[in-house]
């Protein structure tokens, strides 16, 4: 594989303070300081790993290429936190272009359509320092709810603050309306993701 990273950044820093930019329904601009509860994916450092069982036999692994998004949450009020993540499909790599081909068509993400896997919260709950997510999962033109196990796995500096979270899950891939192959059992219907976020604090 090319690389085991997975995920691209939504948002860029661009002056000091950073600032988080909103559009309101008006048209105009609401800009607003990064608070001391809201972090930026570190797509340098995360990584994202799919895994589909193939004929029945052995699981093959794959990897897209970046993680982008941001996460706000407060310790003391996890609920009222949020996630969104955007993982872009052309960074797919399942190490043989022929077959990343044919996961971009219509058979699978259809990514000419639809460019972009996302995530967005709906709900989170805190056991210690690891959540519970859940939200809504878009691919391939469909959209379902998840919910997420996600553990802390460190906090740490290295120009800035830095936070990680591991995800391990599976979503059924008929339900995203990839069906291609499940009749004859060439590939399986449960896809495991492994999602490792390192955050750094925005400032």
């Amino acid at each position: 594989m090319k690389t085991l990273l997975l995920l691209p950044a939504l948002l860029v820093a661009a002056a000091a303070p950073m600032m988080t930019t909103t559009t309101l329904s008006g048209g105009a601009a609401d800009v607003r300081a990064a608070g001391p509860h809201d972090w930026i994916v570190d797509a340098g450092h995360s990584s994202c790993v799919f895994g589909c069982k193939h004929a029945g036999a052995a699981w093959f692994l794959g990897t897209f290429d970046r993680v982008e998004g941001k996460v706000t949450l407060d310790p003391d009020a996890p609920q009222k936190g949020s996630v969104e993540l955007t993982i872009p499909v052309e960074g797919l790599d399942s190490n043989n272009e022929q077959r990343d081909g044919h996961l971009k068509s219509p058979d699978f993400f259809n990514a000419k359509e639809n460019p972009e896997i996302t995530f967005k919260s709906t709900a989170i709950q805190a056991s210690g320092k690891d959540l519970e997510v859940t939200g809504d999962l878009s691919m391939a033109g469909e959209t379902q709810s998840v919910t997420i196990p996600v553990k802390w796995t460190g906090d740490g500096e290295f120009r800035g603050k830095r936070r990680g979270y591991l995800a391990e899950f599976s979503v059924m891939r008929s339900k995203f309306g990839m069906n291609y192959g499940l009749a004859k059992n060439v590939l399986s219907d449960e896809v495991r993701l492994t999602i490792s976020l390192e955050l750094v604090q925005a400032q």
